[in-house]
């Protein structure tokens, strides 16, 4: 099934579960795509730091993040130790969200490819592709106001095709085309 129809699933889903017609926190569905869900998580009260710490634990082979604003230190170590288990890391991050908190300088000091955004508009994107296969996404910020204060979301979404659409937005960012 093409990843649009995926995609659409995918929205459906989380329309449905804003109606309440789907059930919410934590609980895994399979979709009729074969896309398997877990979630959705809503912070603070879902620990959303930890679900996304537990993914990037069982990364295999690549991990491709796109972070609108990045400041929480354990998300930053736990990717550390994914590239030090020589796990393929790749970060973009928002240009005007770098600044004394932002993790941009210690994933670049630990040999983690780091990518500011070159496009001249916001990058507000807030995603992470693991091994090609698994998929992070919601408004869910990596900083400690999204874990611990805000009101957040966050779904993981396990299929190939969903994945394969979210690396092919990232490599484009990644080569610094925009919105083609």
């Amino acid at each position: 099934m093409s990843s649009r129809w995926a995609l659409l699933s995918i929205i459906l889903l989380i329309f449905g579960m804003t109606l309440g017609y789907v059930s919410k926190c934590g609980t895994n569905a399979t979709l009729s795509t074969g896309a398997i869900i877990d979630g959705p998580f809503f912070c603070p009260e879902d620990h959303c730091s930890s679900i996304v710490i537990r993914w990037i634990s069982k990364a295999n082979s690549s991990i491709d993040l796109a972070m609108y604003s990045f400041t929480l230190d354990s998300i930053g170590d736990s990717l550390i130790n994914a590239h030090k288990r020589r796990i393929d890391v790749k970060v973009i991050l928002e240009r005007n969200q770098i600044n004394q908190w932002s993790e941009y300088n210690k994933l670049k000091k630990n040999g983690i490819k780091v990518m500011i955004d070159k496009n001249p508009r916001y990058m507000h994107n807030k995603f992470m592709v693991i091994d090609g296969e698994v998929v992070l996404t919601g408004s869910y910020n990596y900083t400690k106001e999204a874990d611990t204060r805000n009101d957040e979301n966050l779904i993981v979404i396990v299929s190939r095709s969903v994945a394969r659409a979210y690396d092919g937005e990232f490599e484009e960012m990644w080569k610094g085309k925009f919105g083609s």
